[in-house]
């Protein structure tokens, strides 16, 4: 977990980069939670250990919230995580919620949009009708190419995970 923690804190760096070139198409703040209310949320199996680290580390009373989001979790639901508009594992948080709000290419040279574009949010005004009007950021963001480094494990969505 240790070289996974390390390649977090570069990525993240790395991040805040692309967020600053990208700032004034990009309008996710605190307490928006848009993007965590409806969803899959693809994860490896090295970001559910990592995730699970940061839930270890919660107060009881927070677990208990969770426990509670855990039994009622639905398929392409709310993330289970969410409390009160806010992400209770912040920090440990998987790569698409990390790179969620970017627009970026794909390996095939698709531009990957996020889903608020379709809410009149992120890239309002230089994304329509599946045409990007502006350069997306040129790195693949994709989980798979992200952690290609790592032994990351099967990829499923955050549902069959916990469901088991």
């Amino acid at each position: 977990m240790i070289k996974y923690s390390e390649f977090l804190e570069v990525f993240d760096k790395q991040l805040g980069i692309y967020l600053q070139e990208h700032k004034k198409y990009i309008f996710c703040k605190k307490g928006c939670a848009a993007c965590c209310e409806k969803g899959d949320y693809p994860l490896s199996q090295i970001e559910l250990e990592y995730l699970m680290l940061g839930y270890s580390k919660l107060d009881n009373s927070i677990k208990k919230i969770l426990q509670k989001n855990f039994s009622i979790i639905q398929r392409g639901g709310v993330c289970p995580f969410l409390v009160n508009n806010e992400c209770s594992v912040y920090d440990y948080r998987p790569i698409i919620c990390r790179v969620h709000g970017l627009a970026y290419l794909n390996n095939q040279g698709k531009v990957v949009v996020p889903y608020c574009v379709n809410e009149g949010k992120n890239y309002t005004g230089v994304y329509k009708d599946n045409e990007f009007f502006i350069n997306p950021i040129g790195q693949n963001l994709s989980t798979q190419f992200v952690l290609r480094d790592f032994n990351f494990g099967e990829i499923r969505n955050l549902y069959d995970w916990i469901a088991l």
